[in-house]
């Protein structure tokens, strides 16, 4: 048998051999030589089991001591990163264990003041945006109180004008016709202005003439220029698109404003307005505009002011020649929503050159002109067309009564928006002019009402919208609610005949 090494050495030593011969001695001998082995395995078990807790526990101070760096280094960046937001912050950390603990109850602190802040801000917004309703309700209803006395005042000045008056009569007339006018500019000008500032302008993309536009604003503009004895020259480029698609109410606003400055601050010489094309896509075309005038100047000093809200070149403009000292504004402020701008130069006493470009869509339909030539108002007449006036103000249904009367259109008049759904039923009308604020029915109601009568011809009758109101969404709404086209008050007979005349056409080539 072999024995464990230890075991066989002290045999060996102490115990004589017969005694190897004994089965008890022997069985004693393999008891004791088990014993030393299973021992010996004990032994390197538990050293190997020391080893491998001693490499386990390395390990694990070591990612111990990683942990504990990493967050430290957290620890001192979240310190950093508030201290950059908030300076100003006092940041009572200690550098301690429970420093971590701290910054939390800080940030909570901070997100709970983060919240009322976005509460108070909330709160803020509804009041501010409650103001602007407010000013935008007011402006509306101070716009439609003074429109509509101005209606009466130019449309009756404009009727008597043309009833052959005596001299005398014609001068006085011809002053309060200057006189209602500015006012209307002025007027224009503030609500203009306003709407702008609200954010408040829309743009329409139609088809329109460029050509036909200028020449008519030229029109507008030429008895006053006329009176002073001075020229409005236009340079058309023959390269032109015949139509173009954009908004022409607002670019009308824009050369109007410019080409009105032009004459009113030149005294002799003349006004030059050029279009001609830079550029042309097969989408598109890019026109640059000029409007030069032989007037007045500006002083270098001034030139870098003149688009600046109520700012005039010299400190007696408004008393000499009128006006808000918004028209430049309104002006960069609208070319400025289309993407564009102005430029002007200018020398005092030989005077100014404003120029701008802007890039058009190109319209694929053929316009024919609609230029009357030099005269401004002609009355032609409308013989044979049938209309419903909806209007609840007598002076502005005489008004409106008098102009039909001179044009031959035959009109019946509705004092509100139910009576004139009743005549609309019991009558045949090629058209109704319907108010937009009257007692017991508008002018939404009446229009939606009238749409939704049975049969085609009350979805096909056109309804314009005539008013003095000035709210921002109020073309919109009269389109949103079946609305065929818009007049505002006080309206221009010559808009008013051209879109008579115009739905008359249609109605007819139906």
């Amino acid at each position: 048998m072999e024995y464990h090494h230890l075991l066989d050495k002290q045999i060996k030593k102490l115990l004589p051999a017969q005694y190897l011969e004994d089965g008890a001695i022997l069985q004693f001998l393999g008891a004791v030589n088990n014993s030393f082995k299973n021992f010996e395995k004990s032994i390197k078990l538990a050293d190997h089991a020391f080893n491998v807790s001693e490499r386990e526990y390395v390990t694990v101070t070591d990612n111990l001591r990683l942990q504990n760096e990493i967050k430290q280094r957290s620890i001192s960046q979240l310190k950093e990163a508030i201290k950059a937001l908030n300076p100003d912050a006092e940041l009572n950390i200690s550098d301690s264990d429970d420093d971590l603990i701290h910054i939390i109850s800080f940030l909570h602190e901070r997100i709970a003041k983060a919240k009322e802040l976005e509460v108070a801000l909330i709160n803020s917004k509804e009041l501010a945006e409650k103001a602007a309703m407010a000013k935008a309700q007011f402006l509306s209803i101070m716009s439609h109180e003074i429109r509509t006395p101005m209606n009466a005042v130019i449309g009756f000045t404009h009727l008597l004008i043309h009833q052959d008056p005596k001299p005398e009569q014609m001068e006085f007339l011809n002053f309060l016709k200057f006189s209602a006018e500015n006012l209307l500019v002025l007027i224009n000008d503030i609500l203009d202005f306003s709407k702008i500032e609200a954010g408040g302008v829309e743009f329409e993309s139609v088809d329109f003439s460029l050509t036909d536009l200028i020449k008519n604003i030229r029109l507008a503009l030429l008895q006053k220029a006329n009176e002073k004895n001075i020229q409005i020259k236009l340079m058309m480029d023959q390269d032109l698109p015949n139509a173009i698609i954009g908004d022409p109410v607002r670019l009308g606003q824009i050369l109007t404003n410019l080409m009105s400055n032009a004459v009113k601050f030149t005294h002799k010489g003349k006004v030059t307005v050029t279009a001609s094309l830079a550029n042309s896509t097969i989408d598109s075309s890019t026109i640059d505009f000029e409007i030069a005038d032989t007037g007045i100047g500006i002083t270098p000093d001034k030139i870098d002011h003149i688009f600046e809200s109520f700012s005039q070149a010299s400190s007696d403009t408004t008393r000499k020649y009128g006006g808000t000292g918004l028209g430049l504004t309104i002006t960069k402020r609208l070319l400025q929503l289309l993407g564009s701008d102005i430029a002007v130069e200018s020398e005092y006493g030989k005077g100014s050159v404003f120029n701008f470009s802007l890039t058009f869509k190109n319209s694929k339909r053929q316009l024919s002109s609609t230029a009357d030539g030099d005269e401004f108002y002609r009355l032609k007449s409308l013989k044979g067309t049938r209309l419903l006036i909806a209007e609840d103000n007598q002076i502005n249904v005489i008004l409106a009564k008098q102009f039909m009367k001179q044009w031959e259109v035959e009109c019946d008049v509705a004092e509100n928006g139910e009576i004139a759904l009743m005549l609309v039923q019991t009558r045949n009308y090629d058209m109704v002019l319907m108010d937009l604020q009257m007692p017991e029915m508008d002018g939404y109601q009446a229009t939606r009402a009238i749409r939704e009568l049975p049969g085609d011809k009350y979805k096909k009758l056109p309804i314009i919208a005539l008013t003095a109101s000035a709210m921002l969404d109020i073309q919109d709404m009269a389109f949103t609610v079946g609305m065929n086209d818009y007049v505002s008050k006080p309206f221009n007979p010559n808009e008013l005949h051209r879109k008579i005349e115009l739905y008359s056409r249609q109605k007819e080539s139906v």
